[in-house]
């Protein structure tokens, strides 16, 4: 007979910071994920690549970039019911995302494997420049054509110039 190892199972709510509208993501997963792995499930979530994180939990700063240290198990915080703690992932764009320990019950055979529990909110492109580019996407997609092209600014700049006393010979452009 397999005598199984007891851990709880923690029902976390992640909640993207610096954007709007709201992005949540609320995740069951066992306590015993170290912070690589549970990096690897938030990701699998969102569907997007490794790109390094940085935990910041009871004041302590745990990063993917240091590999010397040895890594924590989501257990070894003793989270507390409500208890907050970031967590950013992207090294180019840095998604900072506020967790918070919703509940923790113990794990029940069956009950490993990480799960998205809920979600509201499009998880934004990856490589969109962070929280203000995903903001500018946002408001381009908001004011469809009234946004003008990379083409038609360039246009009018050279309307303009040509206009401007001095200006007959000189163009300017722009890189598209």
């Amino acid at each position: 007979m397999t005598t199984q190892t007891p851990f709880k199972r923690l029902v976390l709510r992640a909640v993207l910071r610096n954007v709007s509208p709201i992005v949540i993501r609320v995740l069951a997963v066992p306590d015993y994920l170290d912070l690589p792995n549970f990096d690897e499930v938030f990701r699998t979530i969102l569907d997007w690549d490794d790109l390094g994180f940085i935990f910041r939990v009871h004041g302590q700063e745990f990063n993917s970039f240091r590999r010397r240290t040895k890594s924590k198990r989501l257990a070894e915080f003793q989270l507390r019911t409500q208890e907050k703690f970031l967590y950013t992932c992207g090294a180019i764009d840095l998604w900072e995302w506020e967790l918070r320990l919703l509940d923790q019950e113990d794990g029940a055979h069956g009950d490993k494997v990480p799960i998205c529990l809920a979600g509201r909110g499009a998880a934004p492109l990856e490589y969109c420049g962070g929280p203000t580019g995903y903001r500018l996407i946002l408001k381009r997609q908001q004011q469809g054509k009234s946004m003008y092209t990379p083409a038609q600014v360039e246009m009018v700049i050279g309307m303009l110039s040509a206009d401007a006393p001095g200006s007959a010979n000189r163009h300017v452009g722009l890189a598209t």
